[in-house]
């Protein structure tokens, strides 16, 4: 049985390193490209998809390890495999987390994704159930001033959403008493 002809690269015809795959138009491409052509291309940074590539806490003298408390796992594992062992990892190894995914990514929050049909109404409605518990807040802690202009905030936004014809959402706080709307 043969094996399968491994890819190879877009520009030379070389044994490919790296693959790389992008959506355009609502199609899946996908590339391949060997180390030079890589490098070219500016991907030739393989160490760079690492999740863990900085020196590790073992290799700094003076330093203990962490270990989890359900697996075992210790950091050096973690830094190493780039994985966790279990849920508790998580907590564990939280310290560690949060400036490698603020590293990789625009923050350690998910903040989900917009379709493009209706990106508008679904900004104006993340918009709305924030300012929604920012009013609830204001008003929990008697910041009155700031309930009101997050109130006219919301008011604005509904109105946006009235004029696109679209069903609004009801204030449901205790402003809403307050204000008798």
């Amino acid at each position: 049985m043969s094996q399968p002809t491994p890819k190879k690269c877009a520009a030379c015809g070389q044994p490919a390193v790296l693959f790389v795959g992008f959506v355009t138009g609502g199609k899946v491409h996908s590339q391949a490209w060997c180390e030079e052509h890589a490098a070219a291309q500016g991907l030739a940074d393989l160490q760079g998809y690492a999740l863990a590539e900085e020196e590790t806490a073992a290799d700094r003298p003076g330093e203990s390890t962490l270990r989890c408390a359900g697996c075992d796992c210790s950091q050096r594992d973690f830094e190493r495999q780039g994985r966790f062992g279990c849920p508790v990892c998580y907590t564990t190894f939280a310290g560690l987390l949060s400036p490698l995914l603020n590293r990789m990514h625009r923050g350690d929050v998910h903040c989900g994704k917009i379709p493009l049909r209706g990106a508008d109404t679904a900004i104006i409605r993340h918009r709305l159930s924030r300012l929604n518990i920012e009013l609830s807040d204001a008003v929990r802690t008697e910041q009155f001033e700031g309930a009101a202009q997050t109130r006219d905030a919301i008011a604005l936004l509904n109105a946006k959403l009235l004029a696109a014809d679209l069903p609004t959402e009801k204030i449901h706080s205790p402003a809403a008493k307050m204000t008798g709307k």
